[in-house]
This record gives C-alpha cells, structure tokens and sequence, in this order.
C-alpha cells in the first residue's frame, strides 16, 4: 500500500443504476478498492437492505448490521468491518421489510454517516436499484451520483427514467457514469454517449463519463472466487480501467467541497 493520502473531508459516492443485475455492488467495491490501494481511506455502506452483496463480494462475514444496532443488538462502534484496509457497513444481512420503520432507518442511516465522516477521505453507499426512498437518501447525502451502465436496453431506459425523476427534482444533481462489461472503451463510449443523447434530447441534461469495467474472465472469476479484482489479478489491464475511473473521480472533486444533506430529494 502506498503512503496515506488525505483530502480535507470526505468525498461521498452513490452507487446507483435503474434495475439489479447490471454489477453495481461489483463496480463499487472494485472502484473502493482501487482507491484504497492509492492510499486513501476508504469505506463502503451496503444499503441495499437484506442483501450485504458487498459483503459476499469481499468473502467477509460482517459480525454486526445498522438494522442489528437499531433493535439494540449491537453498537455504533461495532458496524465497521475491516476487509484487508477497506472498511464495510452492512444495513442488513437479513431479508425484512422496512418500510413501516422508513423515518427511523433513514435516521441511524445518517448517524452512521456522519460518524464514518469523521474517519474516511472516501465514502461509497450502494443502494438498492431503483428510486426508492434509500436511494434518494443516499443522492441527497453524496457528491457524486456513480450511474451503472450497461449495454442492455431494459437497463438503460429503466436508469433513465430513474435519472429524469431526480433531476426533475434537482436539475443540476451531479450524475457520472461508469461503464459495466464493456467489450472495449470504444464501445463504453457508445454506450455512455446514447444515454447522453437521451437525456440531452428529453431533459436538456448531459452526464460526465468516469470510465469502463471490461467484460472479462477475469471480471468473472473474481466474482466467483469472492476476490476484488485488484487482489485476484494484480498485474492485470483491467486495473488500468479502474485506476482511470478512481483518476476520473479525484479530478471531479472541487477545492471545497459542497456539504451534503440539503434534503431536496429524500424523505424528511
């Protein structure tokens, strides 16, 4: 690992895409990791409740969850998990339904984060697919919205329509995108460049471009294996993919950074 990096407070990334399956917990632990290995520190909240695929991605039991220290079960101090330098909290390992209990999540959710703020230099919240209220939360809370692309039509008309709801809330939300299993940048830029075009055609609206993840065997086995790919494949030109899109990200972040929680999209 190289020598500690830090930036003056915490860079606050929301993983988001318009349905499942399109590798968003994939690109967020691999991204968090790369970012790691460059020196900084770096945590991931999994808040796509019931499922902890962050968890099952790095091979890692978690000992405690956000919804285990609402019932009391545990405490705020013990949710962060060490996985080799990256640091995970788990919402819920179970299968449940919150929603009756929605104020009362939201609010351990931003207890959690502000916690964590005092320690990271980069903050990744996974979501779950889709516009719900734990997506929205987590928007409002981030500086950057990190979109899942995917050459897949279903994928892109459904995030689509989760981005034209956002922005018609917040026209100058700060969206980017990043590639999923691309066959090469020539066609991760194809792919990002036809969502722009609909979101310029129906919404006047344009998303900058952090990079692509390769459609790979090596993609595949590490997921397989449970390995992040900066572990499994260490000499590997994918990593170059990842180190552009971490590059890509710390140019995005302006000399002061914008404070999060205005609550213009999540609920109140």
């Amino acid at each position: 690992m190289s020598n500690h990096k830090h930036i003056h407070q915490p860079y606050i990334l929301t993983t988001v895409s318009g349905k499942g399956g399109v590798g968003k917990s994939m690109a967020t632990v691999n991204i968090a990791d790369t970012l790691k290995n460059m020196g900084y520190s770096v945590a991931i909240i999994d808040a796509d409740l019931g499922l902890s695929n962050c968890a099952t991605l790095l091979n890692e039991q978690v000992d405690a969850t956000v919804m285990q220290w609402i019932q009391g079960e545990c405490g705020l101090e013990d949710l962060p998990h060490d996985c080799d330098g990256l640091t995970l909290v788990t919402g819920s390992d179970r299968p449940g339904n919150m929603e009756q209990n929605l104020e009362l999540l939201l609010d351990a959710m931003d207890q959690v984060l502000a916690a964590m703020s005092e320690q990271f230099d980069f903050i990744f919240i996974d979501t779950p697919a889709g516009s719900g209220e734990l997506s929205l939360w987590a928007l409002d809370r981030a500086n950057m919205g990190m979109i899942i692309l995917v050459n897949e039509p279903t994928a892109i008309s459904d995030v689509y329509r989760f981005c034209k709801y956002v922005l018609s809330i917040d026209p100058t939300y700060p969206f980017a995108s990043v590639v999923n299993f691309a066959e090469n940048e020539e066609s991760a830029e194809g792919i990002h460049n036809r969502f722009n075009t609909i979101l310029q055609y129906f919404m006047k609206q344009q998303v900058s471009y952090l990079g692509f993840i390769p459609a790979s065997e090596e993609v595949r086995k590490s997921v397989q294996k449970q390995i992040p790919l900066t572990r499994a494949v260490p000499r590997s030109e994918i990593l170059k993919e990842l180190e552009f899109i971490s590059h890509n990200i710390m140019n995005g972040i302006p000399e002061q950074l914008a404070p999060q929680g205005s609550g213009s999209l999540s609920h109140e």
